[in-house]
């Protein structure tokens, strides 16, 4: 056998044994094993409300029903707490996915919140807008404003044309 062969069979076989061995180590991951702060700290969520939200969703998904569902919220959540996948969930002993994996899965759950849990908790009144906007602008004299999320500032640049407005 042409010594080439060999080396690009066993690589392969090394390759596909490294896989299984990651995906034995992170169907066995609990996340939920955490302490309660470690637990906030890395999901931004109780493991009361984690709890809540992974019984009222169905993430089980075709593109990455391998993965299990807490592992899916797992992943989802502790993306969005970080805000990019290469620090927090790359290299996360518990999680231990690929990008393109998390990538899925995330888009799968967040259909599946907006679907199930958003039309039960998230509610915009006519009336509530109204008072907002007036509360605003009689404030901060900004206009338009019909609610603020988390504190979160986001800085705008200045128009450069109709400055004004």
């Amino acid at each position: 056998m042409d010594p080439s062969i060999f080396f690009y069979l066993s690589s392969s076989d090394e390759e596909n044994n490294e896989r299984v061995v990651r995906k034995q180590l992170r169907d066995k991951s609990n996340p939920l094993a955490l302490s309660n702060n470690a637990f906030i700290q890395r999901f931004r969520l109780s493991k009361e409300a984690f709890n809540y939200v992974l019984n009222n969703i169905n993430i089980n998904c075709q593109d990455t029903k391998a993965v299990p569902a807490v592992l899916q919220l797992a992943a989802c959540l502790s993306l969005l707490a970080s805000g990019g996948y290469q620090h927090a969930i790359g290299n996360d002993y518990l999680i231990g996915m690929c990008q393109s994996t998390v990538s899925k899965l995330t888009g799968n759950v967040l259909e599946e919140i907006e679907a199930k849990l958003c039309p039960k908790h998230i509610k915009f009144e006519p009336d509530d807008s109204r008072r907002c906007k007036e509360w605003f602008v009689e404030n901060y004299q900004i206009p338009g404003v019909v609610g603020c999320i988390d504190g979160t500032h986001i800085g705008l640049q200045k128009p450069t044309v109709n400055e004004h407005m």
